[in-house]
C-alpha cells in the first residue's frame, strides 16, 4: 500500500469521528424512542359508559404531539350491560386494562379494583389537586380511581315562565323557591288539575333525578350519608354531622313530597305528569333539577326552548353550598395486564389541558381545582365549574338497588301506606343489607 499522503489521513480520521458521532446519536435515539414507546407498554384498553366518539375526539389530538399514545384504546360499553360485561372479562382472563368509574359504582367493583397506595399518591397531594368531592375515590386502603370529571346536580330555569310570572332571577334559595317561584308559576284548574308545573318534586317515577335531588336534600340537610369504618360501610343518612341533633333524610323526604300533596299550598306536581324533563322541554316546566350533562340534549330536543341554568338552590340560612354529583375517575382491575401502561394513560388523559378538553366536550365540570379556577367564558360551562366546587356523592352500594328502595321509600310516603319515620327507617334497613 502506498503511503497515505497527510490530507488522506486527515480525511480518513474525519469519516471515523462523524461515524461514531453518528453511531452515538443513533443509540441514544433510539434508547429515547424505545422509553417513549414503553410509556404506555404495548397496548392500553379503557372500557366505559361515556361516549365513544368524545374519548376518540381527543386521543386523536393527543396523538399529535405523543406518538406513543397510539396503543390507547377506548370501548364504548351500553351503561345496562357494562357490568356484566365486565365481570365476564375478568373471569375470561381478558380484563381492560382500566375503566372509567363513576362514583355510584365505587363500592359494587371496589374488590375487582387496585388501591394506589398513598405513598404512591399521598392524600395531601390528593385534595390540593382535586375538588372535595372527588374524595369519594379515596378510602382507608389507597385511592381507587384517578378523577377527571364530574357531574353536578344543577338547575335549568325557563326564562319564559319567569318573565310571565314577574320573575327576573332563578332563585338561589329553597324559600324563593317556596314562597316566589311555585305561586307565581303554577297554573291549576279549579279542579286542581295542574296546568303549568313551577316545579317537579314529590314523586319518583316521573322525576328523572328524583334520587340525585333527594340526596342533595339531604346533603343540604347536613347528612353524614354513608362512611367507611375499620369493618365495613355506616349508613348514617339519617344522621346529622357534628353535635347538632336532627334527622336530615327525614327532613328532605318531607319537603320533596310535600310538592305533590294536593291539600298542601305547595302542591305543583303528581304522578299522573308526564317525566319532568319532557314536561320542561314543552315549556310547561319553570325549574328542572338534571345533571350538568343534559345540557346539549335539552337544547337539541327543543331548539326554541329558552332556558338557563343556575347552580341549585340552597336553604337561607346555609354558611356552606352543598349539591350532589357523581364523579369519574380512571380505575385499574386488579386483573389488568398492563397497570403501569394504563395508569401513564390516566396521567395524560387527565392532564390540565386534556381533562379541560374532556370536560368540556361532555359537558361536565372538571374534578381539578386549577381547572375551576381557569374559569370560562361559556355562560353553561360557568355553571357546571362552580357546581363541580360544591358538589359530593355517597358511597351508593349499587344503583339499581339503592334507586328502587328510594322509590319505594317515596310511594309508600306518598300513597300514605306508611308515616314518614316509618318510611325512612325502612329505606336505611333495606340499604344496610346491600352493602
Amino acid at each position: 500500500m502506498k503511503n497515505l499522503r497527510p490530507f488522506q489521513i486527515a480525511l480518513l480520521v474525519g469519516f471515523g469521528v462523524v461515524a461514531i458521532v453518528a453511531v452515538f446519536i443513533l443509540a441514544n435515539y433510539q434508547s429515547q424512542q424505545s422509553q417513549e414507546d414503553l410509556l404506555y407498554g404495548d397496548r392500553v384498553e379503557i372500557w366505559g359508559t361515556l361516549e365513544a366518539n368524545i374519548f376518540n375526539d381527543l386521543f386523536i389530538s393527543i396523538r399529535q404531539t405523543d406518538r406513543a399514545f397510539n396503543v390507547v384504546n377506548y370501548r364504548e360499553i351500553n351503561e345496562a350491560d357494562f357490568d356484566d360485561v365486565l365481570v365476564n372479562a375478568i373471569a375470561e382472563g381478558r380484563s381492560p386494562d382500566m375503566i372509567v368509574l363513576a362514583s355510584d359504582k365505587l363500592v359494587k367493583h371496589r374488590n375487582k379494583l387496585l388501591a394506589i397506595p398513598y405513598e404512591n399518591f399521598p392524600e395531601r397531594d390528593f385534595r390540593d389537586l382535586y375538588v372535595d368531592g372527588a374524595e369519594i375515590f379515596t378510602m382507608i386502603d389507597g385511592v381507587y380511581a384517578v378523577p377527571f370529571a364530574v357531574d353536578p346536580l344543577i338547575m335549568y330555569w325557563n326564562r319564559d315562565l319567569f318573565a310571565s310570572g314577574g320573575l327576573a332571577q332563578p332563585p338561589t334559595t329553597w324559600e324563593t323557591v317556596v314562597n316566589a317561584v311555585v305561586p307565581s308559576v303554577t297554573v291549576r284548574t279549579d279542579a286542581r288539575d295542574i296546568i303549568t308545573s313551577g316545579l317537579a318534586f314529590g314523586e319518583y317515577r316521573n322525576v328523572y333525578r328524583a334520587k340525585d335531588i333527594l340526596l342533595m336534600l339531604a346533603i343540604q340537610s347536613g347528612s353524614q350519608l354513608v362512611y367507611e369504618t375499620e369493618r365495613n360501610y355506616e349508613i348514617a343518612l339519617n344522621n346529622q354531622i357534628g353535635e347538632v341533633t336532627g334527622s336530615p333524610l327525614e327532613s328532605s323526604v318531607r319537603f320533596f313530597t310535600d310538592f305533590s300533596n294536593v291539600n298542601n299550598a305547595l302542591y305543583s306536581w303528581n304522578r299522573i305528569q308526564p317525566l319532568d324533563s319532557q314536561a320542561f322541554i314543552a315549556g310547561d316546566l319553570a325549574l328542572y333539577f338534571g345533571r350538568a350533562s343534559e345540557v346539549q340534549s335539552i337544547a337539541d330536543r327543543n331548539p326554541n326552548l329558552n332556558f338557563d341554568t343556575a347552580m341549585v338552590p340552597q336553604g337561607g340560612s346555609a354558611t356552606a353550598r352543598r349539591t350532589y354529583g357523581t364523579f369519574y375517575g380512571f380505575a385499574f382491575p386488579q386483573a389488568s395486564a398492563n397497570v403501569t401502561g394504563a395508569y401513564n394513560a390516566a396521567q395524560t388523559i387527565s392532564n390540565f389541558d386534556n381533562a379541560n378538553a374532556l370536560t368540556t366536550a361532555l359537558n361536565m365540570g372538571p374534578a381539578r381545582r386549577d381547572i375551576v379556577s381557569a374559569g370560562s367564558g361559556n355562560a353553561f360551562r360557568v355553571t357546571a365549574l362552580q357546581s363541580s366546587l360544591i358538589a359530593k356523592s355517597w358511597l351508593d352500594p349499587e344503583p339499581v338497588a339503592s334507586d328502587n328502595i328510594f322509590k319505594q321509600m317515596i310511594e309508600d310516603l306518598v300513597s300514605n301506606r306508611v308515616r314518614i319515620g316509618v318510611a325512612v327507617n325502612d329505606a336505611i334497613n333495606r340499604l344496610v343489607l346491600e352493602y
